[in-house]
């Protein structure tokens, strides 16, 4: 992956990744994903011989367990860590327990990560007329508000899994997983 451009190594990861289905907001699990062990192999497949720092190659591979519901296993390769973007991963975790107190316990640690403005400018890009009440609350200038984000999934945590309201904000939750990725990948 050293001599890629980070674009090609997001559409890479995303490639062996992507579900057909976005993550629920809870902890799932969906249909389809892949189990441990299975994810484990094709990142090994994908990792292999990358030039990216042991650190990088964890996270992502917690990102990825994340997004096919294996939560256990995610949460022990960011459990022990005390870096921003681990933070950030187990803010992620924890909302979709859910355990939104916790979760904005995470997202206080990470306050200002390089991904929330990744991430804003990927969702302002959405924020046009006609779009919902709950992107806009979400934007702050140039960033994301992760608390803003934990109050409207738990806000909306028991309508219907197909709601407008629920297909938004698991397509944010998408985009901020990509946004994790784009910023482990720079």
């Amino acid at each position: 992956m050293s001599t890629r451009s980070p674009d090609s190594m997001v559409a890479e990861f995303w490639r062996h990744v992507r579900t057909e289905e976005l993550p629920e907001l809870s902890a799932g699990p969906r249909s389809k994903v892949l189990e441990t062990r299975s994810l484990n192999r094709q990142l090994d497949q994908l990792l292999d011989g990358r030039a990216l720092p042991d650190e990088s190659s964890a996270l992502l591979r917690a990102v990825a367990l994340l997004y096919h519901d294996q939560h256990d296993p995610a949460h022990d390769l960011v459990a022990d860590r005390n870096d921003v973007t681990s933070a950030f991963i187990h803010g992620i975790l924890h909302r979709r327990e859910p355990d939104y107190w916790n979760a904005r316990y995470w997202f206080r640690r990470c306050e200002m990560h390089s991904a929330y403005s990744i991430l804003a400018g990927n969702i302002a890009r959405w924020n046009g007329p006609g779009e919902p009440e709950t992107i806009r609350g979400l934007i702050l200038p140039g960033s994301f508000d992760p608390f803003a984000f934990v109050d409207a999934c738990e806000r909306h945590a028991r309508d219907p899994v197909n709601s407008p309201a629920v297909s938004i904000l698991r397509k944010i939750q998408h985009a901020e997983f990509e946004a994790m990725v784009q910023y482990l990948l720079a």
